[in-house]
């Protein structure tokens, strides 16, 4: 089991520089995230219409296709951990967002897998060990 975090689905959706790596991770049938996932990737489509990277027209598909490729991962509730990643927030110095995707790969007992760098380097002690930096 993996637990995947909204940038690795995200760069399959916007095909960035990590594209190749994430695909790999997103066609695992053994993974898990958070439903905060689907937000979060539209926000990443969005973003990339903002800076011309993606045709205005294209956004609605992208989306459809994050949200495909979100729904083939077991996808946990972000309330049932909200209580728990808080404390790892505030443990760990790092937004909620990021916790919840943490918090659910220690439930787990899973690897996290991101792109996220800046996550990876401010995590100290047992949890940089749930991480997979792509």
């Amino acid at each position: 089991m993996i637990v995947i975090d909204s940038s690795v689905f995200a760069s399959v959706v916007v095909k960035d520089e990590f594209y190749d790596r994430c695909r790999l991770y997103v066609a695992r049938g053994d993974k898990a995230t958070v439903d905060i996932a689907y937000a979060e990737v539209a926000n990443v489509v969005w973003k990339h219409v903002k800076m011309g990277r993606i045709p205005p027209g294209e956004a609605a598909y992208r989306v459809r296709l994050a949200n495909k490729i979100i729904s083939s991962a077991r996808v946990y509730r972000s309330v049932d951990l909200l209580e728990e990643a808080v404390e790892t927030a505030v443990t760990h110095g790092v937004a909620v967002y990021d916790a919840l995707y943490l918090t659910l790969a220690v439930k787990l007992g899973a690897k996290l897998a991101t792109t996220d760098r800046s996550l990876a380097e401010r995590l100290g002690g047992q949890a940089i060990s749930y991480i997979e930096l792509l």
